[in-house]
């Protein structure tokens, strides 16, 4: 009696355990990733294993359906609920989803942050001092809370709906891209301006303003015609005026256009200059040459194929056909063979011939049926027979596994890190910015 309540005592203990061991994970997109990077070891249930979440340190779930690394992923994540209980997480990327809240305050290891590319309204990071690098550009963002981010390097919040931004805390950020937003003032550290401004962009009418006592040094001025070099110290209402505190800055000038907007369209240039010289006419023939030859198609019948079939800028990836076009063109080849032979061997056709086999040596129908049945020609009669495709449907894979073929053809990794390397030698750009800008602005979506 003893050890059967003994027993009973273990096993509820032992369940109670279990269902503490579990991280809810609601979000069906997520788990696929999640089981597809071997980090979910109890399948699609709908939660993690506490066991296993303590060993992800870098998530990379960028991309969710297109991503090669996130195989059988069926959905975009819109959810990333559970994710506040991953003890260890330094780094996550999580761009090109559908995204709307992101709850990271648990998340205190955060080194690394791209949420870009999502539908996010508001993102705090306040309780993630470690941050080095944040990317929520291309959100819906109205809120962004910073807090202090003595190592932040970089924070690109650009396309957004924000209407200020406060960047005091970030004393060592050598990069801001704060434009396409609504903003008005963005609140900075003097000093890190001072030293680090160079590399920090935003719209022509926001300003950048420091807050020190009864002071606001207006940093940058406004897109005016006229600039003042000075500015007072507003009075409180109803107090004796004293003498205002005044900042005086070199004559700057006039402008009718920010840096920043220049920088915006250089980059929107360098982006077309890439796309321009990827697809360059000469290259596009050069492909388009070698599956006329390969398949002995008419030059005018291939481009109407590629105008109707042709993916470049929906796709982000060259995607591989599933099966080849050598292995379509062969099974249309034979599809239509079968055909001409169904045409021949029709029904009508058979039967007038049965009926001029059972005229000629007075043989009844029946008899006939049967002696064909017992003695005919088997292969015969299962070329009479309707396949599940025909040439037509053949025919048409055909032509699309061509296209596909040519695009594949065309993008290949190669190529395009000649025409990358060569843009950033031209205007002397890193690797890591061309890649981001293309990213962003490239009409091709393609890496």
């Amino acid at each position: 009696m003893r050890f059967f309540k003994f027993l009973t005592i273990t096993s509820l203990f032992s369940l109670t355990v279990s269902a503490q061991e579990t991280i809810k994970i609601p979000d069906i997109g997520l788990e696929e990733a999640l089981i597809a990077l071997n980090f979910d070891s109890n399948g699609l249930t709908g939660d993690i294993l506490e066991s296993d979440v303590k060993y992800i340190v870098n998530l990379n779930i960028n991309d969710a359906i297109n991503n090669k690394k996130l195989t059988n992923v069926n959905s975009k994540i819109k959810d990333l609920t559970g994710i506040e209980h991953f003890p260890n997480l330094t780094r996550l990327d999580c761009s090109g989803n559908e995204i709307r809240k992101i709850n990271l305050t648990k998340n205190t290891k955060l080194t690394f942050l791209n949420c870009s590319d999502n539908k996010i309204e508001t993102l705090d990071l306040s309780n993630n001092p470690e941050l080095f690098s944040i990317s929520c550009d291309y959100n819906k963002l109205t809120h962004l809370k910073l807090g202090n981010k003595p190592v932040l390097r970089d924070l690109y919040c650009n396309n957004n709906y924000l209407e200020k931004l406060d960047v005091t805390g970030c004393t060592a950020m050598k990069n801001l891209d704060a434009s396409g937003n609504r903003m008005g003032d963005i609140l900075i550290n003097k000093a890190v301006y001072d030293q680090f401004s160079e590399g920090w962009y935003k719209d022509g009418k926001a300003s950048f303003k420091e807050s020190s006592g009864n002071v606001n040094v207006i940093n940058l001025p406004t897109e005016k015609t006229v600039v003042d070099n000075t500015v007072s110290t507003p009075q409180k209402p109803q107090e004796k005026a004293t003498p205002t505190t005044t900042v005086t800055k070199p004559a700057e000038a006039p402008a009718t256009e920010s840096t920043a907007n220049y920088y915006e369209k250089f980059q929107q240039s360098v982006v077309a200059e890439y796309d321009k010289l990827a697809m360059s006419p000469d290259y596009l023939k050069s492909k388009r040459i070698i599956l006329q030859q390969k398949y002995d198609l008419e030059p005018r019948k291939l481009e109407q194929w590629i105008e109707k079939y042709a993916n470049f800028n929906k796709v982000k990836n060259a995607v591989n056909p599933e099966k080849n076009s050598s292995i379509f063109h062969s099974k249309f080849k034979k599809s239509t063979v079968e055909e001409y032979e169904r045409l021949v061997l029709n029904d009508a056709y058979l039967q007038s011939k049965k009926e001029e086999v059972q005229k000629k040596y007075g043989i009844k129908a029946s008899d006939f049926n049967k002696w064909i049945d017992l003695l005919g020609n088997h292969a015969l009669k299962a070329k009479t027979e309707i396949p599940v495709e025909n040439a037509a449907s053949f025919y048409e894979k055909f032509k699309k596994s061509v296209v596909n073929e040519y695009e594949n053809l065309v993008l290949n990794s190669d190529h395009f890190k000649t025409v990358k390397a060569e843009i950033q030698k031209k205007y002397n750009i890193t690797p890591t910015q061309l890649n981001e800008w293309i990213r962003k602005r490239s009409t091709l979506k393609i890496q």
